[in-house]
């Protein structure tokens, strides 16, 4: 088997190097991201020896190749590499798919698949924090003192880390998607999470940037201001690459890329996301005034793009209020947990209905992460949202564990974790959060069931 020979022609029939923007892969597929679609021909790919399967899923071109992928893979990658030139690999505009019919759920999905995408390549990385998050408390569980170690301080510092930073990897992921240069759009989100602005927002010292006020928040684990910042960063790159001659590019497009990228994430991308989630936080909170115990329903079943946007960050002042003044909270931690328990139930719905070990592995593992610590981001970003109709399942189980919790009186009466081991904060009511966590589970795992996905390999 000639695999250059067999490379060349998958490279030809995905639309030729210029039409790949980069090129990853699997257990068992080649993964491209492409420019343009339409320039794909899949019969072509299909008849080509050793292709086992084409599949357009997650917003890449997956060409299944089972135990033929390495050296295929070699083979593709030298030449990609060997073809791609210039700083960016932006399609031009002569080369850019065409206009696609606008519809409601058409952008739904572009913008579910553009974050699943930017997500991918940090989901190991999530997994991995998760399950160390998993080993601490079962290691505090049978030995209470080991919390107050210095070992579990470091483990637990590493846990977090693949949480903490995902503003670098999102940007990362999202430039990757976009065709940029990814380290323009990783060097403007870090600058939200720098130390010394993380200080300056403690300290609360009002700030500006050339004149312009900068909003002083906490953007670590946020994913909306590094995907605004990867497009911006995006675009920004071609405009400089088009207008700065060839001599200088090297010098100044990254720097001018970097320079207004990251003064817009510190004055508007940053803040934008902020203004909205207060906004969305405010209209919430008048539901819950207005409609009582199924507002609890309304919030947990939209919960899965409000943790996307990054919004539930906010809930964390409102609930300290509400413990303050009302001493219990009966609206956003009995939402978060049971979010969390329906992100496990659509993970194990998924787990059961899989033919592939390693997705079944996979799915089963975040599902015991959301379940006993919490850590949803691995479910999120690498079963549900990539499998998209998933989703559905953790939207159906959080509505209906919403509506049972709510109807028989849920309250937090501490703040503690959203997990299944911190429920005993709900004291008197613990029988209605249990009833609405056994509900969640299980509605979540029926309707993933039900509904199916497309079966893709991890």
């Amino acid at each position: 088997m000639n695999y250059k020979n067999i490379a060349d022609q998958i490279v030809a029939a995905a639309g030729g190097n210029d039409n790949i923007t980069s090129v990853t892969h699997c257990m068992t597929r080649l993964r491209f991201v492409i420019k343009n679609k339409s320039k794909v021909d899949e019969p072509t790919l299909r008849a080509v020896e050793g292709v086992l399967g084409v599949v357009d899923a997650t917003g890449q071109l997956q060409i299944v190749l089972g135990k033929t992928l390495l050296p295929i893979y070699s083979e593709v990658e030298k030449a990609h590499q060997r073809n791609s030139g210039g700083v960016s690999d932006m399609p031009t505009a002569d080369e850019e798919e065409p206009a696609k019919k606008f519809s409601i759920m058409g952008m739904l999905n572009d913008a579910i698949g553009f974050i699943a995408s930017a997500v991918t390549p940090a989901v190991p990385g999530f997994i991995a924090g998760g399950m160390i998050m998993v080993g601490l408390l079962l290691a505090t569980l049978i030995w209470p003192t080991f919390k107050q170690s210095s070992t579990y301080t470091m483990l637990f510092f590493l846990s977090q880390c693949a949480f903490y930073f995902m503003p670098i990897y999102v940007a990362y992921g999202a430039a990757k998607k976009l065709g940029s240069t990814p380290i323009f759009a990783m060097v403007s989100a870090a600058a939200l999470i720098y130390p010394g602005f993380i200080e300056r927002v403690a300290s609360g010292h009002p700030t500006t940037l050339f004149g312009l006020p900068v909003l002083l928040d906490n953007y670590a684990s946020t994913l909306l201001p590094a995907l605004l910042i990867a497009l911006v960063a995006a675009k920004l790159e071609v405009f400089f690459n088009k207008i700065i001659p060839g001599i200088f590019k090297a010098v100044f497009v990254g720097a001018f890329t970097v320079a207004l990228t990251g003064t817009l994430g510190f004055v508007v991308l940053g803040p934008l996301g902020t203004w909205l989630g207060n906004y969305i936080v405010a209209f919430l909170v008048m539901i819950h005034s207005t409609i009582g115990p199924f507002a609890l329903a309304v919030l947990t079943g939209a919960m899965p793009f409000l943790i996307i946007a990054g919004i539930h960050h906010l809930f964390s002042p409102i609930m300290l209020q509400s413990l303050s003044s009302s001493g219990y909270d009966s609206f956003f931690r009995p939402a978060l947990i049971l979010h969390n328990m329906a992100e496990g139930g659509a993970c194990f719905g998924v787990a059961m209905r899989t033919q592939y070990r390693d997705l079944r592995s996979e799915a089963f593992s975040c599902g015991i992460g959301c379940i006993f610590a919490g850590v949803t981001e691995p479910a999120i970003y690498g079963i549900t949202m990539r499998l998209k109709r998933p989703v559905y399942g953790v939207m159906a189980g959080g509505a209906v564990g919403g509506l049972v919790a709510g109807l028989m009186g849920a309250k937090a009466f501490m703040m503690g974790y959203s997990n299944l081991l911190s429920i005993p904060v709900f004291q008197d009511t613990l029988l209605a959060i249990i009833s609405g966590v056994v509900a969640t589970i299980v509605t979540s795992c029926m309707v993933t069931l039900i509904l199916g996905f497309e079966d893709i390999e991890r």
